[in-house]
């Protein structure tokens, strides 16, 4: 459906790099060792599109397109998909309330919703993919998972059954005990408390045929549906926030390889830290969010990008004011000390010693970055780059020099995505 138009990445030299990524699947770092040139395959968990985005999604959304922009800077083809959940009984409730079609209401909402990213330059999505376009291929697969005796039929849906797949947990960690505690869509119709819906039914409201009923799909097998669909049964990349891990990724990973019989599912899985506000985390339940927009009128998107760029993906973020004007004034300086550098005069004086300081940055940028995508590091050779082109500036050098050091300097910020 919806795409953005890719931006052109400067061609780097072929390097095998050292990429480290934490896997939220193993819990440790592991090299990335996909050839240069070939192609990524990521897949990023998109919103539910009942109400306007806040800075939690962009926190999230920032973060997995920076991850997308770096593995491009060292030469990889990334497919980025990103998926719109358009069924959901939230939505539903909102629709009812807003006395609009549940459909009409996402379209809305998810026009609101492209326009953030746009204008916060999340322009790496390769497309972006609606649960409800894809009914014919969630159908296909709940009934694969009946056919092959891991999901049963009850008189509200079907479910599938935790017991027949034994490495359910291994994502989040809970053993069998734990799991039990969780109790999931509780129904009285489902053999086991852990089971999940893969399809409930449902007599009015938004709803699909089936062969068992009236209905929509549960939330897990949309996104199955849609990256089984583009990637195939296994692929590369599956981000999100960390509160997705249980029990969307855990459903997402025994629905895959149940049906497929392939293994591992994805990977790499890589969750974003929670954005907080005074300790509690920012959500809509809580009515403590702040919507994208609502900050871009405070703040550029550089400068958001800046202030979330100095947390690593992974770590929790307690969002402030002061924090936020910080960045910004930081942000500010660095832009500042770029326009002193370009407005500066060359010289017919060659000045090596400024290509090799540059290359010597995107050196250290470079292992900042392959050290499990390590923005604040990063970012903290960038600024330091920064204060010195004032300084380069008034000694004064060629063309040639000022055109390197000025290149190596947008390569890094490109990254990050930090200059307009």
């Amino acid at each position: 459906m919806h795409r953005f138009r890719k931006r052109q990445v400067p061609q780097e030299e072929k390097r095998t790099l050292p990429l480290q990524i934490y896997n939220s699947l193993t819990r440790r770092k592991e090299l990335f060792n996909l050839e240069p040139s070939t192609t990524v395959k990521f897949f990023v968990c998109g919103p539910t599109v009942y109400d306007y985005a806040h800075l939690g999604h962009a926190r999230t959304y920032i973060a997995f397109d920076i991850i997308a922009r770096y593995l491009e800077f060292l030469g990889y083809h990334v497919r980025y998909l990103m998926n719109i959940t358009d069924v959901a009984d939230r939505l539903i409730e909102r629709a009812g309330q807003s006395r609009k079609e549940p459909l009409e209401l996402a379209r809305e909402y998810e026009q609101a919703f492209l326009q953030d990213m746009r204008a916060l330059g999340n322009t790496n999505v390769e497309g972006y993919h609606r649960a409800s376009d894809y009914m014919p291929q969630i159908t296909a697969q709940i009934r694969g998972l009946i056919e092959k005796g891991i999901a049963y039929q009850s008189e509200t849906g079907v479910y599938f059954e935790v017991n027949k797949f034994p490495k359910f947990g291994q994502l989040s960690g809970l053993n069998r005990d734990e799991l039990g505690l969780r109790r999931l869509e509780l129904c009285s119709s489902k053999k086991n408390t852990e089971d999940f819906s893969l399809w409930r039914r449902h007599d009015a409201g938004l709803r699909w045929e089936s062969p068992w009923g009236d209905g929509r799909p549960g939330w897990h097998v949309e996104d199955t549906a849609i990256s089984i669909t583009n990637f195939g049964d296994t692929y590369d990349v599956h981000g999100g926030a960390s509160e997705l891990i249980f029990p969307h990724h855990e459903a997402e990973i025994a629905q895959a390889e149940a049906l497929t019989g392939k293994a591992p599912f994805v990977r790499f899985w890589l969750h974003t830290g929670l954005l907080t506000t005074k300790g509690r985390k920012m959500s809509k339940s809580l009515g403590n969010v702040i919507p994208i927009r609502d900050a871009l009128n405070q703040y550029t998107a550089e400068e958001l990008r800046y202030y979330f760029a100095s947390f690593h993906y992974r770590q929790q973020v307690n969002i402030s004011d002061s924090a936020l004007k910080r960045a910004s004034s930081n942000m500010r300086h660095v832009r500042k000390n770029l326009q002193v550098f370009q407005n500066s005069r060359s010289t017919p004086r060659e000045r090596k010693s400024v290509s090799v300081l540059a290359q010597r940055l995107e050196s250290q940028f470079r292992n900042c970055m392959d050290d499990d995508f390590d923005t604040p590091k990063a970012l903290a050779v960038l600024t330091n780059f920064s204060e010195k082109l004032p300084r380069l500036a008034k000694v004064g050098m060629d063309e040639r020099s000022k055109a390197k050091a000025e290149q190596a300097f947008r390569r890094m910020s490109n990254v990050l995505g930090i200059l307009p």
